[in-house]
């Protein structure tokens, strides 16, 4: 049984970042490879705030704080660039960001990572830390579930279509992009610290190529936009994930083969879906 907590933990810090990702990459048609970094910031930034004060109130409002301010560079430079430019930069953003957080060794502690992450006194037990997971998904699966169907949603989505035209209803580009980086940026948050304070280990690796395309691969199989069809990729994917452990065969046979898989199933789910990845811009 514990097993079974596991995984439902395990699931339930995948899918917030999940879903505000298929709200930004899948409906809104903004080529954003940055959400890792954003975790990223959000992790160190949370715990070495804890480690250094033990704080749990000022270590999540300076996690919060962090992943604003380096979504709204995001939102920014999304506005700045061009689709391709912005995905190429929001790329190098991550990277630099993860350059930065392996090579400050005496704030960070490197490749080493930061081991022994203290414990926040509730939920002390995996049963209750799965229900409280549980909880919290179904909030915020119903929270974004409304957020697609509001004004927002849609204002997001003729953006997506057709910018210009748009804008000639008054639809603001800015405001919309910068308030979608936004519940990005609160995503990143409810999906980053629960999955660290479970483990109790803060660690780079996590934050490499691999869980990007992990990510990515979330959304395109579910169907880029809409929070249900996430909802359910999440799920089966992430328990595809963990059922592998189980495959008898050495690590450095089961990790590449692992990417091989998702890369396969990345792959498959881009060219069913090519169409609403890639649609074709309507003229009148």
């Amino acid at each position: 049984m514990a097993f079974v907590w596991h995984l439902v933990i395990i699931i339930g810090t995948w899918l917030p970042g999940a879903l505000t990702y298929t709200m930004i990459f899948g409906k809104g048609k903004i080529l954003h490879f940055g959400p890792l970094g954003v975790s990223l910031v959000t992790a160190y930034a949370t715990f070495l705030v804890l480690g250094a004060t033990g704080s749990y109130p000022l270590a999540i409002l300076t996690g919060l704080g962090s992943a604003v301010c380096i979504s709204a560079v995001f939102a920014w430079l999304s506005l700045r660039l061009e689709p391709d430019g912005f995905g190429i930069m929001s790329i190098a953003v991550h990277l630099s960001i993860l350059s930065i957080v392996l090579n400050w060794s005496s704030l960070t502690r490197g490749a080493l990572g930061i081991p022994r992450l203290p414990r926040a006194p509730f939920p002390a037990s995996q049963e209750g830390f799965a229900l409280t997971m549980v909880a919290m998904c179904i909030l915020w699966v119903l929270g974004m579930w409304l957020l697609d169907r509001s004004s927002f949603g849609r204002q997001l989505a003729a953006l997506a279509e057709h910018e210009w035209h748009s804008a000639a209803l008054g639809v603001s580009r800015a405001r919309v992009h910068f308030f979608a980086f936004m519940v990005g940026a609160l995503g990143s948050l409810f999906g980053t610290l629960p999955y660290h304070h479970y483990i109790g280990l803060l660690h780079p690796n996590d934050y490499q190529f691999p869980g990007l395309i992990f990510f990515v691969m979330l959304v395109v199989a579910g169907k880029p936009g809409s929070v249900l069809g996430v909802t359910l990729s999440t799920i089966l994917l992430v328990l595809l994930k963990e059922l592998l452990r189980f495959v008898p065969l050495p690590p450095d046979i089961l990790g590449p083969m692992r990417l091989i898989l998702f890369g396969v199933i990345l792959f498959v789910a881009v060219w069913v879906r090519r169409d609403t990845l890639f649609p074709k811009q309507r003229t009148v």
